[in-house]
């Protein structure tokens, strides 16, 4: 083995340890102690963070914040990774410590220059664009470890007025540039989604005992779920621009049966949580959009126009 396949080895073992020893690794690449101080010094020179630890059974460990090892990508691998990379530059939050821009740098950095002229010329003809939301939204980080651990924590939550809530989150997905956290809600004693930009405060429970025997393992079932509970038929009749519209809309764009003549109708399902949503929805299309079911939309929308022709009466 040549000392730079060495070195690339000695890059993936220390970072799957949690320790080792200058003799258990020279004896294990087969080379004199001298030596593999030598490649240890160069990896430190390189970033690897590395630092003795004295005493009985002592020897080296490495940093929480470790280095991946080097890996190769293909072109097209290596297109995907940046742009799927900096897709998220428009969001001010995320879950983790936003360091999209520093790792798009080391990215680039390290591309030989034909993939890296290829990427360049690409982001001037494709944009992968999220709305962008200036909003706070400090509690992603302690929100995704509380689901991790499926830990129990109550949150103030502003919806039309503020509430304290005790919850075991679920888990966290993004949509339109909004983050979202479900959650089994113990004072609903159901499941509800919760706008992580109107949580206000957090705190964890000190007591844990109970949390949910059987806590809910996967986020991805809940995107954009239903309550199953509390379902009504929606139907709603719509011009060609209204069809239009509503293909914009991922949950309502599925649901839309296309006529000859360019207009659709709806045919699906909405739970009642999702009534107010719905009534400024479809008010926002006018006469694109002809609601005929249910009949408390129906209601909730008529009730909604006489609020703004008084509003707009003077």
């Amino acid at each position: 083995m040549n000392k730079a396949q060495r070195l690339i080895q000695l890059i993936m073992v220390v970072n799957e340890r949690k320790q080792f020893t200058i003799q258990e690794l020279s004896e294990e690449f087969g080379v004199s102690r001298r030596t593999m101080i030598r490649d240890l010094m160069e990896l430190s020179e390189l970033g690897v963070p590395l630092y003795p630890q004295v005493g009985p059974g002592g020897g080296y460990r490495i940093l929480r914040e470790k280095l991946l090892p080097p890996i190769s990508f293909t072109e097209n691998e290596a297109t995907a990774l940046f742009f799927a990379c900096q897709s998220l530059q428009n969001y001010k939050s995320l879950p983790f410590e936003n360091e999209v821009n520093a790792a798009l740098q080391k990215f680039m950095h390290y591309l030989s220059s034909e993939p890296k002229q290829k990427i360049e010329r690409m982001q001037q003809r494709l944009v992968f664009w999220i709305p962008p939301h200036q909003m706070d939204i400090p509690f992603l980080q302690p929100l995704l470890e509380a689901a991790l651990e499926q830990q129990v924590i109550t949150i103030i939550y502003e919806a039309a007025s503020r509430r304290e809530r005790m919850i075991q989150p679920i888990g966290l997905y993004t949509m339109n540039g909004l983050w979202y956290c479900q959650a089994y809600c113990f004072l609903a004693a159901d499941n509800r989604v919760f706008r992580v930009d109107r949580i206000k405060a957090l705190s964890l429970q000190e007591d844990q005992t109970m949390q949910l025997e059987k806590p809910e393992e996967h986020i991805q079932p809940w995107i954009m779920r239903m309550d199953e509970s509390d379902l009504f038929q929606l139907e709603v009749d719509l011009t060609p621009e209204g069809v239009r519209r509503c293909q914009s809309e991922l949950w309502l764009s599925q649901a839309v049966a296309l006529h000859e003549d360019g207009s659709g109708t709806i045919h699906t399902e909405i739970s009642a949580s999702y009534m107010p949503w719905a009534v400024h929805f479809f008010l926002g299309f006018g006469t694109e959009a002809n609601v005929k079911q249910p009949l408390q939309l129906r209601v909730a929308i008529g009730d909604k126009l006489k609020q703004l022709m008084q509003q707009y009466s003077h």
